[in-house]
């Protein structure tokens, strides 16, 4: 990789560095539409369903995977703006404990209520007040492997595109409409669409009583 091709950053106090900084608050993705990711998996997964990617940060010295060089250079020739951080400034950039070198800013992408539609036979998930961002990432990952085809968010605490949430859903996440609404009108929907909701209980499997008779 020629890293003179790419605009080197080292200032902390750089405004194209604290842009990035501030995706990773709430604030800063609510204002700018914009969320970051870091890993080749996901920037990989992000190609794959055409996300919309804004920019490519790398760190050339640790970016030494010959798939992902491939990959910052392949989206460098499609005219997508990249930048390089220093050594010091990218571990900033991650919650990896062994950062690969290379992410990118993207564009949220949601689905209103009314643009959803239902498939025979299709599966999604609805979500509200998940506590962790790493178990919603879980939840979107799970989602995927069981077929779904997107995802309600149904409370401003489950944010998709939180860092934690990303880095769980390990690319997941591009392949999932995501809808946000609220609890009310999600059910309003429901109803009026003739969509199945299914809920758990708080009584657990073992002390629930699954039989309608005095049968054993």
């Amino acid at each position: 990789m020629n890293e003179s091709k790419y605009p080197f950053i080292s200032n902390a106090h750089d405004p194209r560095f604290l842009t990035l900084h501030f995706l990773q608050t709430q604030q800063g993705r609510s204002r700018t539409g914009c969320y970051m990711i870091e890993g080749i998996r996901h920037l990989a997964r992000a190609v794959e369903h055409n996300a919309l990617i804004g920019s490519v940060f790398v760190e050339p010295s640790v970016l030494s995977n010959p798939f992902g060089q491939k990959l910052a250079r392949r989206l460098r020739k499609r005219g997508i703006p990249s930048i390089r951080l220093s050594h010091q400034l990218y571990p900033d950039m991650t919650l990896a404990a062994e950062p690969q070198g290379i992410g990118a800013v993207l564009r949220q992408q949601w689905t209103s209520l009314q643009q959803v539609r239902m498939r025979r036979n299709s599966l999604w998930l609805a979500v509200e007040s998940i506590e962790s961002p790493g178990n919603l990432g879980t939840m979107i990952r799970t989602a995927e492997a069981a077929g779904a085809s997107g995802i309600f968010m149904l409370s401003p605490d489950c944010d998709p595109y939180d860092p934690a949430t990303v880095r769980a859903t390990m690319g997941s996440l591009f392949s999932q409409k995501l809808v946000k609404c609220l609890p009310r009108e999600f059910i309003d929907w429901a109803k009026s669409n003739g969509v199945t909701v299914v809920a758990p209980h708080q009584r657990d499997l073992w002390t629930t009583k699954l039989c309608t008779t005095d049968s054993p």
